[in-house]
């Protein structure tokens, strides 16, 4: 429940929650919001939708809007127009390591997501007004799908900009600039991972992006 609180949403402001279902960090946002401005929930299974909107509805929530469409499209038709965005993109889920059924996955699968991952995070930061804020997680520890995604983004956009958070009482570490011979950019270390031996969690991957106007 960690990237919301990194988005920081206020009453009026106007979020896409571009991975949405099954809806929890949607909910936690309309409550930071206090039910006021408004949110677009996009998930692209039909499935998953049924489950955000359940959610959505048992929690109360009134100031958001469910799509149903591929992320990495959606900047066709809503480009500049969001004052913060998330994406907590799909992953491998390997930073459940304290979970009771750990997940299984393979370097493919992890490749695969890899580009998944990057294509929706150039969608979501599109979408973003300028000086909005995007913040991307994963609950992965893999590097390819956190920093190598976050490294894509800066190569690809000169406005983009990894922003320093901190959460009081939360125990982080920097991001990482190097990986299997791979150099990131510098402003990598800006990102955040949280790791089970510092806070008794799973291991997650933060990293909170301004767009400069």
């Amino acid at each position: 429940m960690v990237p919301p609180l990194f988005l920081e949403p206020e009453p009026g402001d106007y979020i896409l929650d571009l991975c949405a279902a099954p809806g929890s960090k949607t909910t936690q946002i309309a409550q930071l919001m206090k039910n006021e401005g408004a949110i677009i929930a996009n998930d692209v299974s039909i499935k998953r939708i049924s489950s955000l909107g359940f959610n959505l509805q048992l929690c109360g929530v009134v100031n958001t809007a469910i799509t149903m469409f591929d992320g990495r499209k959606l900047p066709l038709v809503l480009k500049d127009q969001f004052d913060k965005v998330l994406v907590d993109a799909p992953c491998s889920s390997s930073g459940h390591l304290l979970s009771k059924s750990p997940p299984s996955f393979t370097e493919r699968r992890i490749k695969s997501l890899h580009f998944l991952q990057r294509d929706l995070l150039l969608a979501g930061f599109k979408m973003l007004k300028p000086k909005g804020i995007l913040v991307y997680s994963t609950c992965s520890i893999h590097p390819l799908e956190n920093e190598a995604v976050i490294d894509h983004l800066l190569s690809k956009e000169n406005k983009a900009c990894i922003e320093d958070f901190e959460i009081k009482g939360l125990r982080t570490h920097l991001g990482l600039t190097e990986f299997e011979k791979k150099t990131f950019h510098s402003n990598l270390r800006r990102s955040v991972r949280i790791y089970p031996h510092d806070n008794c969690t799973d291991s997650f991957f933060i990293a909170r992006i301004r767009k400069e106007g």
